[in-house]
């Protein structure tokens, strides 16, 4: 991919920031202050090469992988199966459990305790989904991604590197079967 081809839009954000959750590069600029895209994308063309890069070596890796077919409700049972698992095992209970459409996450914790899971993931392997379980009730204990945060995925998942490459690939392949995230909302 070309990256002067980049795509630059404005939005109400404090700080310019680069997204690929497309697979395509999105520059995002502040709607205040004056930033320059060229300079911006410059100062980071290797770190964006590199991980335009890493897609399409995980777009090919995950390219044949099967997408599983569920109803929506089959994927609330096995949420529920792993939260009343992980609840014991945590020693820690969501306030409320959600299923919608997610544009850039496989799932979510508030403050409110309240996990939210993307409904995409009824089209993924059950040992994925038990990942992202997993990882947002981990959320309920260590709100953040630093070091006790993986301490306690590792206590379940001795690799999360392959869960998170594994969703990673999913999502690209996901959206090659979909076009684009434009088209989630008509699954």
């Amino acid at each position: 991919m070309d990256i002067n081809q980049i795509k630059v839009v404005k939005r109400t954000v404090k700080y310019p920031r680069l997204e690929l959750k497309t697979g395509r590069p999105l520059l995002i600029l502040p709607q205040k202050g004056h930033f320059d895209p060229e300079k911006i994308i410059k100062k980071h063309e290797s770190w964006l090469r590199k991980k335009l890069e890493y897609i399409e070596q995980i777009k090919r890796k995950y390219s044949n992988e099967k997408i599983y077919r569920r109803l929506k409700e089959e994927l609330m049972t096995i949420i529920e199966r792993w939260v009343r698992k992980y609840s014991q095992i945590l020693g820690v209970k969501p306030e409320k459990i959600t299923i919608r459409l997610m544009k850039t996450r496989w799932g979510s914790c508030s403050r409110k305790k309240r996990l939210s899971f993307n409904l995409l993931l009824k089209y993924l392997p059950s040992s994925l989904i038990k990942y992202v379980v997993f990882h947002e009730m981990a959320h309920l204990i260590v709100p953040n991604h630093r070091r006790n945060f993986w301490q306690l995925i590792k206590q379940e998942f001795n690799n999360p590197d392959h869960y998170e490459e594994a969703l990673f690939g999913y999502w690209f392949l996901l959206l090659g079967k979909l076009g684009s995230l434009g088209k989630l909302e008509s699954l």
